[in-house]
């Protein structure tokens, strides 16, 4: 199994609901290279698990640990940022957007589960005019919370890049 089929198992395993079939597979190719047959040996009449046994799995439960730890730190790493983020950008819009502040936090708070959305969509959060989500989404882009991605004039996207920025940090290091 190499590196990127075992990060997929591991995802599937501990990261949806618990399945048995998942779990088993799971278990099965952490054990896959230990000889099963040398994990018990006879002593005094009983089987008893061998030293060396209790060593593999001991140094695969380290191995897992280690990765649950770096993992841990990781999520609350990137949560640390987004709180930070979060708060940097709800500063900006008191500060700059006067009387549509209100409203500017609502797409704040919405762009955190929806980090791309057209003019559209915050006119829907906000329940204004076109014309509002329009200014409103300018602010945006003039604080540097939003950026416009399609290059259209028509039918643009704007993505909250800051915040997806957050979650590929790290990955090619």
């Amino acid at each position: 199994m190499n590196r990127e089929q075992a990060k997929n198992l591991i995802i599937e395993t501990f990261e949806n609901p618990f399945d048995k079939g998942n779990f088993d597979d799971f278990i099965n190719n952490l054990l896959k290279n230990f000889d099963r047959s040398k994990a018990l040996e006879p002593r005094g009449g009983i089987q008893v698990i061998t030293q060396r046994y209790l060593d593999f799995i001991g140094s695969w439960l380290r191995f897992f640990l280690k990765g649950v730890i770096e993992v841990s730190k990781e999520a609350t790493e990137t949560a640390r940022k987004i709180m930070l983020l979060r708060e940097k950008h709800r500063l900006a819009i008191i500060e700059k957007m006067g009387r549509s502040a209100g409203n500017g936090h609502k797409v704040l708070e919405n762009l955190f589960d929806h980090p791309i959305l057209s003019v559209k969509e915050i006119q829907k959060i906000t329940a204004t005019t076109f014309a509002a989500a329009n200014t409103l989404v300018n602010k945006f882009v003039e604080l540097g919370i939003l950026s416009e991605a399609t290059g259209y004039s028509r039918n643009r996207r704007f993505i909250y890049k800051s915040y997806i920025d957050l979650f590929s940090e790290g990955e090619n290091e």
